[in-house]
């Protein structure tokens, strides 16, 4: 049996039937295999995700009934290496129909094996949906009521870019004073590019190798920490921080400012502490529910940072899976959440002091609905400045949105608000 094909139907069955997150499953898989298949099964269990509404579309068309469970997942896996990877069709076919003898049954492993060879022999003929908004969604595995979400707030033309646009698959990196970025790409064999920040990179390949004062994170999380650190004094509060990237990246911004990081799970306060230390700052870590007050902290800090919980569509790029499980009415439940933790967090800012809030998705639900919701609600908050020279587009603005396709950054939403009483 191919073992990468074993590996990736036993990593997308935990994230399907167990909801496990993506990455998390991936990484443990990546831990107990060969280093020659680890390639090729990221690339399946990212691709099984990413096209998820895609692949089923087209099984659709070659069967009466759709399978379900495990026989299912087969045949995305088969279809997926059919339509996107450089393999021959016999091989695909003969090692999907070795895997699904998992089953048992020799009834299904004929099912796989000769709907697979159907779907090869006319995967060219398969018609997508007329209808521009279907044709979309199944094409590019973009979920309907998301879809339309999107064209609401931003308009078709724009709505289809970001639901088909793709960032180079590239790892950011960002990087300590004292990081030799040429020399560890050298002995690694991997390309640096810049990025807007001069202490992230672009790294074209695998960063095992890189010794030193360095840390993956994302181009949109090192700028929402710029923008807290930009004009920050005193202290500063970030009120969902784990797994700490955003407070600890503040603090090495300005070393004198004391910064405070919480969480609601232990945990996860754990995790931040581990990422301080790594990095070799200190700040102050507290497991707390950010939508119940804390008197100590009211009126406490002169910026406070909440990056809470959100729906992900803006990184899918890097959280496929989040396509597959999250619904509209989670849209709906996590406003809620995402404005408790701002009305109560927002008591702790100073007469003068910042509030900022950000997410890393795309809907206005979630991002300038809450924050003019919070405005009307809250007549001594008034807008303030993002400080970004690097993004012009977003630079003197009191909100952005960045998007992938305009911007060339994961999408997230930032606005910067001001207390004036």
């Amino acid at each position: 049996m191919n073992n990468a094909l074993l590996h990736s139907f036993q990593t997308l069955k935990q994230v399907y039937a167990d909801g496990a997150f993506s990455s998390i499953a991936l990484n443990k898989t990546l831990n107990l295999c060969k280093n020659q298949d680890k390639a090729l099964i990221t690339k399946i269990v990212y691709g099984v995700l990413d096209n998820d509404i895609k692949l089923e579309y087209i099984i659709s068309r070659f069967v009466r009934k759709m399978p379900k469970n495990d026989v299912l997942l087969y045949m995305k896996i088969g279809t997926y290496c059919l339509c996107e990877l450089s393999m021959p069709v016999y091989a695909v076919v003969n090692n999907v129909a070795e895997l699904s003898k998992l089953s048992a049954d020799i009834h299904i492993v004929g099912f796989v094996n000769a709907t697979l060879k159907q779907i090869a022999a006319r995967l060219s003929e398969v018609e997508y949906p007329q209808d521009e908004t279907e044709r979309i969604s199944v094409e590019y595995s973009y979920p309907m009521w998301a879809l339309k979400k999107l064209i609401k707030d931003y308009g078709m033309d724009a709505a289809k870019q970001i639901a088909t646009f793709k960032l180079p698959n590239y790892t950011t990196v960002r990087v300590c004073n004292d990081f030799d970025v040429a020399e560890n790409c050298k002995q690694c064999g991997v390309q640096a590019q810049t990025t807007p920040f001069d202490d992230a990179y672009y790294i074209d390949g695998k960063t095992d190798g890189f010794t030193g004062r360095w840390t993956v994170q994302s181009l949109s999380s090192m700028a929402v920490a710029r923008i807290c650190a930009a004009d920050a004094c005193g202290s500063f509060l970030d009120c969902c921080a784990a797994p700490g990237g955003k407070a600890v990246y503040v603090k090495q911004l300005r070393p004198n400012l004391q910064v405070a990081a919480c969480d609601i799970h232990e945990h996860r306060v754990q995790l931040i502490d581990s990422y301080a230390k790594r990095m070799g700052v200190e700040i102050a870590t507290y497991r707390r529910d950010m939508t119940q007050p804390e008197q100590q902290w009211l009126g406490a800090f002169d910026t406070v940072l909440c990056d809470v919980p959100c729906s992900g569509f803006g990184v899918l790029d890097t959280r496929p899976d989040i396509k597959w499980f999250r619904t509209s009415l989670d849209i709906s439940n996590l406003m809620k959440l995402q404005y408790a933790i701002l009305d109560n967090c927002s008591n702790y800012v100073k007469t003068g002091g910042r509030l900022v809030y950000s997410t890393c998705t795309v809907f206005d639900n979630e991002n300038g609905q809450n924050i003019r919701k919070f405005l009307k609600e809250h007549p001594y908050f008034t807008y303030g400045s993002i400080n970004l020279p690097q993004f012009s587009q977003a630079n003197g603005k009191a909100e952005y949105q960045f998007l992938p396709y305009k911007d060339g950054v994961q999408g997230f939403y930032v606005a910067v608000l001001v207390r004036t009483e």
